[in-house]
């Protein structure tokens, strides 16, 4: 259950992210979801590290 939480908020982390384009952060929307690790990883992350 935390796993689809963190997922669901995935799309508004992203999108938050300073550089991103539109294009990226929806690449990303379909690759991240296939780790759940990497979700939380993500997430767990500071905003100026996440674009890294």
């Amino acid at each position: 259950m935390l796993i689809q939480e963190n997922a669901q908020k995935l799309y508004l982390a992203l999108c938050e992210v300073e550089g991103l384009t539109e294009d990226e952060y929806f690449l990303a929307l379909r690759k991240i979801p296939g780790y759940p690790t990497q979700i939380l990883v993500f997430l767990s992350l500071p905003s100026f590290v996440r674009l890294e």
